[in-house]
């Protein structure tokens, strides 16, 4: 069965994990997006995939994206006073994954 992978990244990390899943001959396809509670620039990544494909795109996308510092926008912190802290873990990503009927490349 074929699987649609759909991975959302910290921008910072998308053409390091794009170029990696390219090398590695997955085909790719990455829709600008944004982080709702940080408003921060993600990228999401449309990956279609066979199932024994799956374990080598997590590996891909484990091994290129990565967490960090970023700090809290300052209209989220406004919003909410002093109950977060002004920096917070930010990044990695995020995967779901579905099952496909088919995958058909026209």
């Amino acid at each position: 069965m074929s699987k649609l992978l759909i991975a959302i990244v910290h921008n910072l990390d998308a053409e390091k994990a794009i170029s990696a899943l390219e090398e590695a001959h997955h085909r790719v396809t990455m829709i600008p997006s944004i982080g709702g509670f940080l408003r921060i620039d993600n990228a999401t990544l449309l990956i279609g995939a066979e199932d024994e494909e799956v374990p080598a795109v997590l590996s891909i996308l484990e091994d290129h994206c990565s967490q960090r510092d970023v700090e809290l926008p300052l209209v989220v912190v406004g919003r909410l006073e002093d109950e977060l802290p002004r920096m917070v873990r930010h990044g990695g990503a995020t995967v779901l994954i579905a099952d496909l009927q088919s995958i058909a490349r026209i």
